[in-house]
C-alpha cells in the first residue's frame, strides 16, 4: 500500500523491518542477513556502538516545504542531534540514531513524503541531476522527468535489489554533463542528432581509491530506449562484476577485466533482450525545447541569484556549511517558503541549498530573510565539502569535518573537497584541491595526512584529478593555501586551475610542497594529532564498513532472479516474443528450484528436470503435490517450446509464479528458523 504521493514509499517495507528488527535483537535473525535488511532501507551502522545514520533519498535533490518540515520533525524525535546533513549525492542524512528508533523515524518520514527505500546497500542509489535542471537557458530538457521515471522503475526492482555492489546513476541535461557523468556508473547526458532529441550514455565509471573515467557506451539513443539501455547495464553488473572481492565489484572493474570493446559487446547482448521486452510510452516523458545559449556559458556552481530561462524568475542559491541543516532552520525556512509561495527547493553536490522560481522583485527581501534564519549566499572561497570522516564513519582516518572548516578557496573561489579516507564520498578526486586522510608513518611514528589530488573534473571532457604529495594533517592549510596563491601567481591568461595544475605536473607540486610534506624527527610532536584531537592519532578499526553493503544470502538472490524471469516473460508474452518467454520461463523455475536446492544444502549448480526434479524430491518429498506439478510444468514448457502455442503461454506463467511462490515461502521459512551463533549481535553493527 501506497502511504503517500512519493511512489518510492510503502508501508510494508517498515512493517517487515520493524519485524526483521525484533528477530534481530532477539538473536533470531542471523546479523548479516540483517545488514542486508537495513542498508536498503538507508540505515548504516556509525562508529559509535549502537547508533546509526539513516539517510533519505531525494532523486535530484527535490524537497517542498512540507519535507523540510518532516526532516525537522524526524531529527527532534528520533535524532541524538539537532541537525541533518546534506551529502555530496544530494540526499539527507541523520546521524546518531538510536537503532531501535530507526522504525518510528522511517514512518515519520513517510507521513511527509521522504523515502528511504535503496539509499543504501546495493542498490541503484539515489539519482543525481544537475543543479539547475528545469531553469538552466542551456538545458535540452528538463532531466528531472527522466530522473522520477528512472527512480520509480528500479525501486523493489529484482534486478537491482541485490547487486554485487551499489549503483549511481546520473543525469544531465546537456552536453556539458554538470552532474559528472564521467565518474558514475552510469551517466545520462541529453543531446541532439540531427535535430532529434536523445541521450548520450557513460558507463563504467568512478571514484574510491581506484578512480575510473567512464568510457561512451552509446553516443546516442532515442528516449525510448533509455529505460531498456540503463536495465541492460544493469544486467551485465548483476551478472559480471566480482560478488566475491566487495573492492573489486563496481562495474568499473569490468573494464579491467573484459575491456571496452568487450564490456560494449556483453552491454549490447544484454541490450537485446531488455528492449525486446520493453513496452515504451507511448507519448515522450520530457518536453524538449530549443536552448537560447551554450552550456559552456552556464556556470552550475552557483555563487549569486541566477536568471532562469522562465521569464522574471531566479534560482536563489543558499550555503550551508558543512552541509549542517539545524532543527529550527528547517522548520523558519519551511515556513518562509509556504509564506513566499516558493515550493521548489533542492540540495546541490555541493552541501547547499537551491531555491527555484523566485520572481525578480523577492530576490532581496527573501535574501534578507533567510539572513533572519542564519542562511546566507555564497561567498567566494565557502566552496569547501567534507565527509563526515571520524566523527561518525566507520572506515574514517582523519576528521574531515574539523578540517574543512580550516580550509578556503581563496579569492580564486576554488572548490576544495575533503575525504576522511579513500573511499571519494566528498569527491575528492574530482575538485580543484581534493584532499584524502590516510595514516602516514614518519620515523616509526604515524601522523595523520592527506594525500592531495589535483584538478579534477567529474563532467565528460574532463579529468580524473592529478595525485599529488601526502601533507600531514596539521599543515593542509598552509598547502592549500600555496597552492591558491601559486595558481594565481603562475597561470597564463584564462587559464583553469585544472589546465594549470595538469600543465604543472606532478614533479612542480613534489617541490612546491616539499618543505610541507616532509617531516624531521624533532617535529614529530606538533604532527601526531588530528584536528580537534588531543589524543595522539591512531588508525582505529571500527569493523567492516558498510559502504560496501552486504550480499544477500545465496538462495535470496535466486528468488530475486527467478522473479526477474518472471516479470521478463510477462513482458515477452506481451509483445508476442513466444521463444524469449519460453526462455525467461525456463530460468524461472531453475532459479527457483536451485534456490530450495541451496537451503537443503545441495548442489545448486543443478537444472532441467532430469537433473533437478530428483535432488528436489529427495529433499523436498513432503511437498509431493508442488513437485508433480513441477514435473507438470516441465512437461507442458517443451511441448510450449516446440510449438510456440501462444494460447499455452498464460497458463504456463501462471504456474511458474505458483511454484517461484512456493520456493519463496520455503525460503522464507528457512530464513525465520532461530539465529544458532554463538556470538552474540550488537546492535547498529554488521556483528
Amino acid at each position: 500500500m501506497i502511504t503517500a504521493a512519493n511512489p518510492l514509499i510503502d508501508s510494508k517495507d517498515f512493517d517487515d523491518y520493524e519485524q526483521h528488527l525484533q528477530n534481530y535483537l532477539q538473536g533470531n535473525l542471523d546479523p548479516h542477513r540483517f545488514v542486508a535488511i537495513r542498508l536498503n532501507l538507508g540505515i548504516y551502522a556509525q562508529r559509535q556502538d549502537g547508533m546509526c545514520m539513516v539517510r533519505a533519498k531525494l532523486p535530484g535533490g527535490r524537497m517542498n516545504p512540507r519535507q523540510l518540515l518532516g526532516f525537522a520533525e524526524a531529527a527532534e524525535k528520533h535524532s541524538g542531534t539537532t541537525n541533518v546533513h546534506i551529502t555530496t549525492r544530494q540526499d539527507i542524512q541523520f546521524h546518531f540514531v538510536p537503532l531501535e528508533r530507526t522504525p518510528q523515524l522511517q514512518r515519520t518520514l513517510a507521513e511527509y513524503g521522504i523515502a528511504t527505500r535503496e539509499a543504501g546497500g546495493n542498490t541503484v542509489r539515489n539519482i543525481t541531476g544537475c543543479a539547475l535542471s528545469g531553469a538552466c537557458p542551456a538545458e535540452h530538457v528538463d532531466i528531472n522527468a527522466y530522473i522520477d521515471k528512472v527512480a520509480n522503475y528500479f525501486i523493489r526492482h529484482p534486478l537491482t535489489a541485490s547487486m554485487p555492489r551499489k549503483f549511481k546513476l546520473s543525469f544531465s541535461a546537456c552536453e556539458s554533463d554538470c552532474a559528472n557523468g564521467l565518474v558514475h556508473d552510469l551517466g545520462v547526458i541529453a543531446t541532439r542528432k540531427d535535430g532529434r532529441p536523445g541521450f548520450r550514455l557513460l558507463a563504467a565509471g568512478g571514484l574510491g581509491g581506484k578512480p575510473k573515467e567512464a568510457i561512451v557506451l552509446e553516443s546516442f539513443i532515442e528516449e525510448n530506449q533509455l529505460i531498456p539501455a540503463i536495465e541492460a547495464v544493469l544486467s551485465v553488473h548483476d551478472k559480471y562484476s566480482d560478488r566475491k572481492r566487495k573492492m573489486r565489484s563496481r562495474i568499473k572493474f569490468l573494464l579491467d577485466r573484459f575491456g571496452a570493446e568487450g564490456f560494449i559487446e556483453k552491454y549490447r547482448a544484454e541490450y537485446t533482450r531488455t528492449s525486446n521486452a520493453y513496452s515504451p510510452e507511448a507519448a515522450p516523458i520530457g518536453v524538449w525545447r530549443e536552448r537560447s545559449i551554450d552550456g559552456s556559458q552556464v556556470k552550475t556552481t552557483l555563487r549569486a541569484p541566477t536568471a532562469q530561462h522562465q521569464e522574471d524568475l531566479n534560482i536563489l542559491p543558499v550555503s550551508v556549511p558543512d552541509g549542517r541543516l539545524e532543527i529550527e532552520t528547517l522548520r523558519g525556512l519551511a515556513d518562509l517558503l509556504v509564506k513566499e509561495g516558493l515550493h521548489d527547493i533542492r540540495t546541490t553536490a555541493d552541501q547547499n541549498l537551491s531555491i527555484f522560481n523566485v520572481p525578480t522583485d523577492k530576490l532581496g527581501s527573501l535574501t534578507v530573510a533567510l539572513k533572519a534564519l542564519g542562511l546566507k549566499l555564497p561567498r567566494c572561497g565557502d566552496l569547501v565539502v567534507s565527509c563526515p570522516g571520524t566523527a561518525t564513519c566507520p572506515l574514517g582516518i582523519t576528521a574531515s569535518r574539523q578540517m574543512a572548516p580550516r580550509l578556503s578557496g581563496g579569492v580564486g573561489d576554488l572548490s576544495v573537497r575533503v575525504n576522511g579516507c579513500q573511499n571519494g564520498c566528498a569527491n575528492a578526486t574530482i575538485s580543484d584541491i581534493g584532499l584524502y586522510g590516510k595514516g602516514r608513518r614518519h620515523h616509526g611514528r604515524l601522523v595523520p595526512s592527506y594525500t592531495l589530488q589535483l584538478g579534477g573534473n567529474g563532467s565528460e571532457g574532463g579529468s580524473i584529478g592529478l595525485t599529488g604529495p601526502d601533507i600531514p594533517a596539521v599543515r593542509v592549510p598552509s598547502a592549500v593555501s600555496l597552492l591558491h596563491d601559486s595558481y594565481h601567481a603562475d597561470r597564463q591568461a584564462n587559464e583553469s586551475f585544472r589546465d594549470w595544475a595538469h600543465r604543472e605536473g606532478r614533479e612542480y607540486f613534489d617541490e612546491l610542497l616539499g618543505h610541507l610534506s616532509n617531516v624531521g624527527a624533532m617535529e614529530l610532536p606538533f604532527l601526531t594529532r588530528d584536528h580537534g584531537d588531543s589524543s595522539v592519532f591512531k588508525v582505529e578499526s571500527m569493523g567492516v564498513g558498510e559502504c560496501a553493503g552486504s550480499q544477500a544470502a545465496p538462495a535470496d538472490k535466486l528468488l530475486l532472479d527467478a522473479r526477474y524471469e518472471s516479470d521478463l516473460s510477462v513482458a515477452f508474452a506481451a509483445k508476442n516474443k513466444q521463444a524469449d518467454a519460453g526462455e525467461s520461463l525456463e530460468n524461472q523455475i531453475t532459479y527457483s528450484g536451485q534456490a530450495l536446492l541451496e537451503i537443503a544444502g545441495l548442489d545448486r549448480s543443478l537444472k532441467g528436470e532430469e537433473q533437478m526434479l530428483p535432488a528436489l524430491r529427495s529433499a523436498y518429498g513432503v511437498y509431493k503435490d508442488e513437485l508433480d506439478k513441477l514435473e507438470q510444468f516441465y512437461v507442458e514448457l517443451r511441448s510450449f517450446q516446440s510449438t510456440l502455442d501462444e494460447l499455452q503461454l498464460a497458463s504456463l506463467i501462471a504456474s511458474a509464479r505458483e511454484l517461484t511462490a512456493w520456493a519463496g515461502t520455503r525460503i522464507e521459512e528457512h530464513n525465520k528458523r532461530p539465529h544458532t551463533a554463538t556470538e552474540q549481535p550488537r546492535s547498529g553493527t554488521d556483528g
